[in-house]
């Protein structure tokens, strides 16, 4: 594609552990991709079937928490946490030209007269929170808590991704309380 196209990637991770009871990871995630034959799905009208590509321009940034804590050998906590952000622009809609191994890259798509899709802005964050107590020899009880935020809008929007994850925060949570005994 002539260069037009990149994918960066890093993923730093810290693991810590402290004695035999703590253990604990943050890791991070941060992707840009740009990708300008992003395939849409084809189009079918009167003239015949459109293959449809698209220029997308996509940043990702996640954050993942763990700690492990050994209170006793019958009570232990485990907590994950992990926030997300991913949010994209879509530009130059075009569809497969008659000629699509052309020589020149240019020559292989021609203009699309369809909707372009939209851009987005995508933001979740997923945690789980369990409390294992044997209180018997062959007897356990699990606390588990579940909260999953959701935040999805129709536009990549200016904000930073610190921004972001602020406004993810402002999202109603949905919380899951299980016990299991």
């Amino acid at each position: 594609d002539d260069g037009r196209s990149n994918y960066v990637n890093l993923s730093p991770e810290v693991d810590l552990r402290v004695g035999s009871q703590f253990r604990g990871s943050v890791s991070a995630n941060f992707t840009h991709s740009i990708n300008d034959r992003q395939d849409r799905n084809p189009q079918t009208d009167l003239t015949g079937t459109h293959y449809i590509f698209a220029h997308i321009n996509q940043q990702t940034v996640a954050m993942t928490f763990r700690v492990d804590y050994t209170a006793t050998r019958t009570l232990t906590l485990q907590v994950y946490a992990q926030p997300f952000v991913s949010k994209a622009e879509w530009s130059n809609l075009r569809e497969l030209s008659a000629t699509p191994r052309a020589e020149s890259y240019d020559d292989r798509f021609q203009p699309y007269a369809g909707t372009m899709p939209s851009d987005f802005n995508r933001k979740f964050f997923n945690s789980n929170v369990v409390v294992r107590w044997e209180y018997r020899p062959g007897s356990t009880l699990y606390l588990v808590w579940n909260q999953g935020r959701e935040d999805i809008e129709q536009t990549m929007g200016d904000r930073t991704f610190t921004g972001d994850f602020g406004e993810l925060f402002n999202s109603r949570p949905l919380n899951t309380f299980l016990i299991k005994m």
